[in-house]
């Protein structure tokens, strides 16, 4: 499923990776939040099965239920955003295998950036533990382990991410995500977690993603997602001025590295650009840092892998003699920074 507000062309070539997927997807749901360029018609002409809901009722959480809700009982739900483009014709088969491993709730698929974007997109998305090309089980956790979880510990293993991952059908039926105006993927891999199950990250299932900021963009998104893991995992990600400072040396390090190893985006002030943009990000996080601490979510009743049907030792595993996957190449790699992000 897809929610879509002014997808533009980037969601038509979304829709065409889709139709591209051998085999394709037994349903697409998209719901749209008020749209005036064309995308619910192009949906609607693609075959989805399109819901219109006013901008003002947009709910990350609540709007994906009501959009899955309409899906026939499938074995994997999928959510992607309108601007993630899948590669390779087996995106989808890829990325709802690694969704049903035995113990397995859900899977992320790798996240590289679009081709035009410029070095700081591209600086920040491989940077992202959801760039990298190993393939990554997040869990299963013993509930002593987790009830030992310092605040940072929890923001290094919710790692779910709505820009393209899958959960197994029947789990989520029965789960659904938490209301909640940001972060629904990061409290869905809470709930999970907490219910003995593990994560997984999949290289192999790519999407091209990710987007140019400005420094007012980038402070929005870096402070609300500040705000969110001070309010509802009580940490704060940049405590102290001294804090964005050591994150600022830590992303223009990054950024310097990248035009090293890549000269020919240097020029046009890059350096000037990454500047202004990390000082925005990494000030936006204190911003959002700073308030009250809230304390970890309440726990939630969901089915844990031996409750679940389905989830029997040997499901999807590959065979012996099954090659692995040829790793999608990409246009361009992460390259090795200082290590120390918040």
């Amino acid at each position: 499923m897809i929610p879509t507000r002014n997808g533009g062309e980037r969601f038509v070539s979304c829709l065409d990776a889709i139709g591209e997927q051998r085999p394709g997807p037994e349903a697409l749901v998209v719901i749209d939040s008020g749209s005036d360029d064309g995308t619910p018609e192009a949906a609607r002409a693609f075959g989805a099965d399109v819901t219109s809901i006013t901008p003002q009722t947009f709910d990350h959480g609540v709007t994906r239920n009501q959009a899955a809700a309409a899906l026939p009982d499938v074995d994997v739900v999928v959510f992607l955003v309108q601007d993630a483009i899948p590669l390779g014709e087996d995106w989808l088969s890829t990325l709802a295998l690694a969704a049903t491993q035995p113990g397995v709730a859900a899977a992320t698929a790798r996240q590289v950036p679009p081709d035009e974007a410029d070095y700081l997109t591209c600086s920040t998305v491989f940077d992202s533990p959801f760039a990298t090309e190993e393939r990554r089980l997040t869990g299963p956790f013993e509930a002593l382990q987790l009830r030992g979880f310092e605040a940072r510990d929890w923001r290094d293993v919710v790692l779910l991410d709505n820009v393209c991952c899958a959960i197994r059908g029947e789990l989520f039926r029965r789960t659904g995500f938490r209301p909640t105006r940001h972060g629904e993927d990061v409290l869905m891999a809470y709930d999970l977690l907490w219910s003995g199950w593990a994560l997984a990250h999949e290289p192999d299932a790519v999407v091209e993603h990710g987007h140019e900021y400005d420094p007012e963009s980038v402070a929005e998104r870096y402070r609300g997602d500040a705000k969110f893991f001070r309010e509802r995992f009580g940490l704060r990600v940049r405590p102290s001025r001294w804090s964005a400072v050591r994150g600022l040396v830590y992303e223009l390090r990054r950024d310097l590295a990248w035009l090293r190893e890549f000269p020919e985006d240097r020029g046009g002030g890059a350096m000037r650009r990454s500047l202004a943009l990390r000082w925005a990000q990494v000030w936006a996080q204190h911003r959002g840092s700073r308030g009250p601490l809230g304390i970890l979510p309440d726990r939630r009743d969901v089915p844990r892998p031996e409750q679940l049907r389905g989830d029997e030792q040997g499901e999807h595993e590959q065979g012996e003699d099954e090659a692995p996957r040829q790793r999608r190449r990409v246009r361009r790699k992460p390259v090795s920074g200082a290590e120390g992000a918040a």
